[in-house]
């Protein structure tokens, strides 16, 4: 069942308070996860330029939808423990609709929505806001984040992930884009409040 009106609107006052969160407490074909893949201070609607990759950064991998991606996270103040996940990004949809129209794109943009599975494998939870992390990037390399909301094809992930080891999360983000924008990529990163260089980002990109 999909969330109600109500509580749509906390979901949008919550983002505003995201930078007081601490982070986390915390082998099929799995692809090499990238570092600094996007920029982490993109914004859902006019996007932002994808910067030039940091020295020692890896080449992104050749990942594509329904591939698993290893990627590592960082424990929250204080806490100890590795912070690991499978992410899989199991479902892209490049004109998505949503369920309620407080989740519709503005006027010249469009919605798009990508669906992942997480997987926590560390030794420690996974605690994190779950669109937090996720970006798409256009061809143009401008990179746009995730914003709360559910589109039609299902429920969005929790906007407060804390997955244990072993447990798992499936859920949608939705992202506003411009309406002629070409989506060649989704960018996934854990706790990215505490790895804002960009570090271990998955990157999934699309062969068109």
């Amino acid at each position: 069942m999909h969330r109600s009106i109500a509580a749509a609107a906390a979901v949008f006052a919550l983002t505003a308070t995201l930078a007081g969160c601490g982070g986390s407490d915390a082998d099929n074909g799995k692809a090499a996860a990238t570092k600094s893949a996007g920029s982490s201070d993109a914004t859902p609607s006019g996007g932002q330029r994808t910067p030039d990759a940091t020295p020692g950064s890896t080449t992104p991998s050749d990942a594509k939808v329904g591939d698993t991606l290893s990627l590592e996270g960082a424990p929250g103040l204080g806490a100890a423990g590795h912070v690991q996940a499978d992410v899989t990004l199991t479902k892209y949809e490049d004109n998505a609709k949503p369920s309620l129209d407080i989740f519709a794109a503005p006027d010249g943009q469009r919605l798009v929505a990508a669906e992942f599975t997480i997987l926590s494998t560390g030794d420690t939870a996974y605690d994190d806001p779950g669109n937090l992390g996720a970006k798409v990037i256009d061809s143009t390399g401008k990179v746009y984040a995730g914003k709360p909301g559910d589109p039609t094809a299902g429920e969005s992930l929790a906007l407060t992930l804390n997955l244990q080891p072993g447990a798992k999360a499936t859920g949608w983000v939705i992202f506003n884009v411009p309406q002629d924008a070409k989506i060649t990529a989704v960018t996934y990163q854990m706790d990215s409040l505490l790895q804002p260089n960009g570090e271990h980002t998955g990157r999934w990109t699309f062969h068109t």
